[in-house]
């Protein structure tokens, strides 16, 4: 017998009701399938989806908002034998995307200096990147900062709090491959005044890197990455927005480095194994 139609009695009232992540693991629970295997059946249909972004949306994570999610969406009801729509109308109207405001927009954190260290394995995969950053106060209550990461596909990084702050929400943007995670600070500095962050990205499956290159959006006093290699490159550059303009010599412990004043854009390492 057919029994798309029996479905459990909370799961209706999810439904009906939501929240969206809430009955979207019931569906997943009563339909009796791996995430696995719903990623395929969606993949049968023409539709594209890891198996993390599913585990992000029903843990509330994240959700669908783009056009190739809501397809995806769509497909998922199919597989989930859901009435049509049923889970797209819990979604409400898409969250406001960009930078939140930082207290009216009145101040910010100002990155004064930071200090990248790379951890690059015996096969070229990086494996840690420990930074200590300090920030700057403009004005009073500013106790959270965002740090962004764009990351391999199926390799996004943990971000681990090591000194004056915690890690608060982090958001996976798996569309674009792209972590923001929200470090707050145990203390927030009074105006003028500075505080040293230091936090580390480590990474659950390592990627086989070729460089590493931080981004900022304003100019940084003071900028030090170092690559630190476990078996040393054939070749190892300095890059500066997208160029590669000179050569770098690994000192005797197997350490490169970059040093920058009022740095602004692109700047990094990149290395040929």
């Amino acid at each position: 017998m057919h029994r798309a139609t029996e479905r459990p009695a909370d799961l209706d009232h999810l439904l009906a009701h939501g929240p969206f992540p809430a009955a979207l693991r019931a569906a997943i629970v009563a339909r009796g399938l791996s995430l696995d295997r719903i990623r395929h059946r969606l993949a049968r249909r023409g539709l594209s989806v890891s198996v993390p972004t599913l585990s992000l949306w029903q843990s509330g994570r994240r959700r669908p908002e783009r056009a190739e999610s809501l397809r995806v969406l769509t497909g998922l009801e199919q597989v989930l034998e859901l009435p049509a729509g049923s889970l797209g109308t819990l979604l409400g109207p898409p969250r406001p995307r960009g930078r939140a405001p930082v207290r009216g927009r009145a101040g910010q954190l100002v990155t004064v200096s930071q200090h990248d260290r790379a951890e690059i394995d015996a096969l070229g995969g990086l494996s840690a990147v420990r930074a200590r950053v300090v920030l700057r106060a403009t004005a009073a209550g500013l106790d959270r900062w965002p740090v962004r990461w764009h990351f391999e596909p199926g390799v996004a990084p943990k971000i681990v709090a090591d000194r004056n702050c915690r890690v608060g929400s982090v958001e996976h943007d798996l569309d674009h491959d792209r972590l923001t995670a929200e470090l707050v600070l145990d203390s927030p500095p009074a105006p003028g005044e500075s505080v040293v962050v230091e936090y580390r990205a480590t990474f659950p499956a390592r990627p086989v890197a070729r460089g590493y290159v931080r981004i900022f959006d304003r100019p940084v006093r003071d900028y030090l990455l170092e690559a630190r290699f476990a078996e040393l490159p054939a070749q190892c550059v300095r890059v500066h927005g997208e160029d590669a303009d000179r050569e770098l010599v690994p000192d005797s412990g197997g350490t490169v480095h970059v040093a920058e004043a009022d740095v602004a854009g692109r700047i990094g390492i990149r290395w040929e194994t």
